[in-house]
């Protein structure tokens, strides 16, 4: 019996409308409070309902496409918000005309035509050749990714066992419904205690324990949920890591006076990353790499030949070589990339970001972005997202902020313009997630891609008209729109523009982190992500990732990991989804009230 076809006009007119509606509400989140949400099991489960229960039936295929398509959000919110929020608090900060409109305008709320239309064409268009170049990367280089164990994809993997639930008559879509239940009950009700001044969403041992020491659990479903989806390799590294930098590492820092102490286990957290951590975890992410490329090449001359098929920890190298394989191979993709290659680097020479340095530098920081950093980042945010779930934008500090702020250049263009101008490292990952789990959605790598284009194009519009609507009716840092998210962003980028960076990134710790990491992967069971994001989050999310992976290592030893695929990510998936949607809900009422 032939399968059902997956692409459907009905699935691309309700994920578009979907769609839609998820980036404006990820817009919000984004801009007030530097939050992005998944929406993808919504969109399964309405999705069913409409089509399988009103409409005429329907299939795993075409419920998959819908959930692809709505998840595929590409929003300028953080970017466009940034620019006209930065305009209006900062006097003294300077933007080109074709990245911004002149601030005259800006604090006057004006929208002519006439200044809007080269800035607004200008994050549209490299906006969209960017993703459509990482698209092509990411076509590429997919099945090299999900070849691996590790890549696990835990968002995507509830997503296909919802799917699963939604059309086996096993009763897996009840066991999913009461896992839900379970975790929106006792979610709701943590949150609900909020309101009476009772919390029953975060424990802090901090205040008790001797300075220097940290120990938060947040008394997440949620998060105990993800980690027990994770391999149970990553999430016990992500806990053994979080244990040892804040009840080991800190303490000592402490001691010695490299880290002001807090007894706010947040404010300590700060303190602690900028000061310390974050250098050795981007050694291990960035550097790690490298280093597992040098030592598969030693390998190869001494006779060994490159671990493939079965490699769980692929170095930079072969993947590199693997990509241009593929472009060279495919005369349609090699065209579009030359092509738009070449247009990024005419507008980095005659824009000139980097002015008032002379043009070349623009062109040179451009070739690296285009061939090296994107690169670079594309297999960090692939491996992250893969492994843990999770993605953070910390490695853009190293690829890009810091190559361009060592030029000596002091503003704010650069800092944004400059990145634009390569493939999107981030489609990688949002395309790599669905080919590891393509049968189990019943989707076809064409349909995948069709998917995401569909998704992009109509929520690049609705991003930049909706903050353009918020921006203008109701304004950023007002009572209704706090964007902490913006001045957040803004912290940071001044401290670039005014040239105050000391001390946020160590050389030393960065290279020591990146050989520790290498030689970790290589010689132990622990994932050198998972390592590195212990380090990266805050103390509370250590305890509930260390709850799951101990969870998941026990039901595997004790059922088989047959459990896992029948029953426990069944379990995880409903505890999860209900568990988190609510957190965001209900953390958004009260910010609010």
């Amino acid at each position: 019996m032939s399968r059902r076809k997956a692409f459907t006009v009905r699935a691309a007119l309700l994920g578009m409308i979907l769609v839609t509606l998820y980036v404006c509400i990820n817009g919000y989140l984004g801009i007030n409070f530097g939050w992005g949400f998944g929406f993808g099991t919504i969109s399964i489960i309405l999705g069913y309902a409409l089509f399988h229960k009103l409409f005429g039936g329907s299939s795993k295929g075409e419920i998959s496409t819908l959930m692809i398509i709505s998840s595929s959000m590409m929003g300028v919110h953080s970017l466009l918000g940034f620019l006209l929020y930065l305009s209006e608090s900062d006097p003294n900060a300077s933007l080109p005309f074709w990245l911004a409109p002149p601030r005259d305008v800006i604090l006057s709320k004006s929208l002519s035509l006439e200044f809007w239309l080269i800035p607004i064409s200008f994050i549209i268009l490299t906006q969209l050749a960017s993703t459509f170049l990482g698209l092509i990367f990411a076509l590429v280089l997919s099945s090299e990714f999900v070849k691996s164990k590790r890549m696990v994809f835990p968002y995507t993997a509830v997503s296909a066992s919802l799917v699963d639930s939604c059309f086996n008559g096993s009763g897996a879509a009840k066991l999913v419904a009461w896992s839900a239940v379970i975790g929106l009950i006792v979610t709701f009700l943590q949150y609900l205690a909020l309101f009476f001044g009772i919390d029953l969403t975060t424990i802090d041992f901090t205040p008790f324990l001797p300075e220097g020491f940290v120990f938060a659990v947040a008394l997440s479903l949620g998060f105990m949920a993800i980690g027990y989806i994770m391999s149970s390799k990553v999430s016990l590294s992500v806990f053994a890591s979080g244990l040892i930098t804040y009840l080991v590492i800190s303490p000592i820092l402490v001691h010695l006076g490299v880290v002001e102490y807090s007894r706010d286990a947040m404010q300590f957290y700060n303190n602690l990353m900028f000061n310390f951590t974050i250098s050795p975890a981007l050694g291990i992410m960035i550097l790690g790499g490298f280093g597992l490329s040098a030592i598969f090449l030693l390998k190869s001359k001494l006779g060994k030949k490159e671990r493939k098929a079965d490699d769980e920890t692929l170095g930079y190298a072969y993947l590199f070589k693997t990509l241009w394989r593929g472009l060279l191979s495919n005369k349609l993709y090699l065209m579009l990339t030359l092509f738009i290659g070449v247009v990024f680097h005419v507008a980095a020479y005659v824009l000139n970001p980097l002015a008032p340095l002379p043009p070349i530098f623009s062109l040179i920081f451009t070739a690296y972005a285009f061939f090296v950093g994107s690169f670079i980042e594309l297999v960090i945010l692939t491996k992250m997202s893969g492994e843990t779930g999770m993605t953070m934008g910390t490695t853009s500090i190293l690829l890009y902020d810091l190559p361009i702020f060592s030029t000596g250049y002091r503003g704010y263009a650069a800092y944004w313009a400059l990145p634009m101008l390569r493939p999107s490292p981030w489609a990688t990952s949002g395309v790599a997630c669905y080919v590891k789990y393509k049968d189990q959605f019943e989707v076809d790598v064409k349909d995948i891609a069709k998917s995401k284009i569909v998704g992009w194009l109509p929520s690049i519009f609705v991003s930049m008209i909706f903050t353009i609507v918020l921006w203008k009716y109701i304004g950023f840092g007002t009572p209704m729109m706090p964007a902490i998210g913006l001045l957040q962003q803004k912290m940071y980028y001044q401290m670039l523009a005014t040239g105050n960076i000391a001390g946020t990134v160590d050389p030393v710790l960065f290279v020591a982190g990146g050989i520790f990491g290498a030689i970790l992967e290589l010689l132990t069971p622990a994932s050198m992500i998972g390592v590195a994001m212990g380090m990266f989050l805050p103390p509370h999310y250590t305890i509930p990732f260390g709850v799951g992976g101990l969870i998941r290592l026990y039901t595997d030893k004790k059922f088989g990991s047959k459990y896992y695929d029948e029953r426990g990510r069944l379990i995880a998936t409903g505890i999860m989804v209900s568990s988190i949607i609510v957190q965001v809900v209900m953390a958004i009422v009260k910010s609010m009230l």
